[in-house]
């Protein structure tokens, strides 16, 4: 009995003892569920905070090498400018080579401003509706990756009534001549280019008029000759820009509605009465531009006509030749110190700051010397290098046919461009610096308080031939971009800061039988190999 009795409160024991472990099992498993679904609505609500901040503060980066999906300034100021949407369709199919890289500049495009609405059409996959989109913006068939041709419209910009197209052309260029030299295949990228440049095509009020002046041997619009601004016009156009000509014979006054006056490479002078009319618009607040050779008459620089109208402003056009004996700055094919040659030096002004930071040059040819008299006046836009001068005896090197450096020539670096702004007074007119402190009390249409425009501006440049057709599309400088520049800058229209095209280097990948083998061997036996080892290890885990 007695170990009855001793046994029977050990076995009472045992039955608590159990109870009290499922119990502790029980709350466990209970504290683990909760541990879950607590875990899980924190996940949860982690998520959604983060999804919140990444909603409020939108931020992309851009990881490319060369920085190809980096918004420049340029295309930002247009973008938070906008005050009205802009439909923009990308009617490509997604099998293009470079559909990808343009739909995620276009998504940065709408990351800077919502104004901003993106439509994307792909004629492969959703043929009906890009149907309706080709018979609404009256476009032929795309470029499908079925191989149909067609239009090669690839992207439409809409906004109120206005439509501007962009080509494939438009879009990425390739200089298949830097195959041959090194290996690489340059792809100029002008897609920002192309885009901004459609935005403001649409959305840009009145256009920007630019008269060019004839009569004086001028470069003309028309025809394909060496003297020809047709690459520029092209460029401009798509700038939402207008160009005029017009004769300066017999006028009493220039064109009001002329927003800048342009002056390119005149083989003739021009009359003291047409250097007045310049003066004169000047005075009343007009923009003019002006692109000066040094044109050879009887072995000498013949005079332009316009030296003492640009010498009361401050402004110094030297009768003079510049030559650049920098080897570094030459092409290796043609190494003349007259030119071309490369110019590298930029001023710290709004027309050239960009450049400046990029260090892409530009090239020119055959160009004088242009001087500020007073460099407060002013701003050196443009210079040669240290090794380089103006010849300022033309005759004597026309005459020889070498450059010989002496006292009388300007030493390097020579000043090649300036930029000015004319204000008025009572007693006439002075000429203030490009960038003066005092200019930013000007408001962006460039009036003064009592809402009269107070300033001009000008821009003197002692060569026209970087405004070739040649020049201004190469991929290899930035020609077009300063002339767009000093355009903005003129007519005050800050968008036409330039956009540096993105230009990246092809390189061909020359695999051999053994590359081959190795990267076959990779996918198919050590990639499967990996992914079944993979879930062994899972289907082990969860055995044990």
């Amino acid at each position: 009995m007695s170990d009855a009795k001793t046994k029977k409160p050990a076995s009472g024991g045992a039955a608590s003892g159990g109870a009290a472990s499922v119990g502790a099992g029980e709350s466990r498993r209970f504290s683990g569920r909760a541990n879950v679904v607590v875990g899980t609505l924190l996940l949860v609500a982690i998520a959604m905070m983060a999804n919140y901040l990444a909603f409020r503060h939108y931020r992309r980066w851009d990881w490319t090498t060369e920085g190809s999906f980096t918004l420049s300034e340029r295309t930002e100021t247009v973008l938070r400018d906008l005050d009205g949407d802009v439909d923009i369709y990308l009617v490509m199919s997604a099998a293009e080579g470079n559909y990808q890289d343009l739909r995620e500049l276009l998504e940065r495009y709408r990351a800077i401003s919502q104004r901003v609405v993106l439509h994307f059409v792909d004629p492969d996959r959703s043929p009906a509706e890009y149907q309706l989109v080709r018979e609404r913006f009256h476009l032929g068939n795309a470029m499908l990756a079925s191989g149909a041709v067609g239009s090669d419209v690839a992207v439409v910009l809409v906004a109120g009534e206005r439509q501007w197209e962009i080509t494939r052309d438009d879009l990425v260029t390739f200089d298949f001549d830097a195959y041959a030299e090194d290996g690489e295949t340059v792809i100029d990228v002008r897609s920002e280019q192309a885009l901004t440049g459609g935005i403001l095509e649409v959305t840009s009020g009145r256009e920007t008029k630019v008269c060019l002046t004839t009569g004086h041997g001028e470069w003309s619009l028309e025809g394909g000759g060496e003297r020809s601004l047709g690459g520029l016009q092209n460029e401009m156009r798509r700038e939402n820009l207008e160009l005029d000509v017009i004769e300066t014979r017999g006028r009493s006054e220039l064109p009001a509605d002329c927003d800048v006056i342009y002056v390119v490479g005149p083989e003739q002078a021009f009359s003291a009465e047409e250097a007045a009319l310049f003066r004169d618009h000047l005075h009343r607040g007009g923009n003019l531009f002006l692109a000066l050779d040094p044109v050879l008459e009887r072995g000498d620089v013949a005079p332009t006509g316009l030296e003492e109208m640009l010498r009361e402003l401050g402004v110094r056009v030297d009768r003079s030749v510049v030559l650049e004996l920098d080897s570094a700055r030459m092409p290796p094919s043609n190494p003349n110190p007259i030119g071309p040659f490369l110019v590298m030096d930029y001023a710290e002004h709004p027309i050239t700051e960009s450049f400046a930071a990029t260090a892409i040059p530009m090239v020119v040819s055959m160009a004088r010397s242009v001087r500020l008299t007073d460099e407060d006046r002013g701003t050196v836009l443009l210079r040669t290098s240290e090794n380089s001068f103006a010849e300022m005896d033309v005759p004597e090197l026309v005459a020889s046919g070498e450059p010989h450096r002496d006292d009388s020539d300007l030493s390097g670096p020579v000043s090649l461009a300036v930029a000015l702004e004319i204000e008025r007074t009572d007693h006439g007119v002075i000429a203030l610096d490009g960038d003066a402190d005092d200019a930013e009390a000007d408001d962006a249409d460039g009036e003064d308080a009592d809402g009269e425009d107070a300033r001009g501006r000008l821009v003197v440049v002692g060569d026209s031939d970087f405004l070739s057709s040649g020049f201004v599309s190469s991929t290899e400088v930035v020609n077009y971009e300063v002339a767009s520049a000093m355009l903005g800058w003129l007519t005050q229209r800050q968008a036409l800061i330039a956009i540096p095209p993105r230009r990246m280097a092809a390189v061909p990948m020359n695999l051999t039988e053994d590359d081959v083998t190795f990267i076959a061997f990779r996918v198919v036996v050590l990639i499967p190999l990996a992914a079944i080892f993979l879930g062994i290890a899972v289907w082990w885990n969860r055995r044990s």
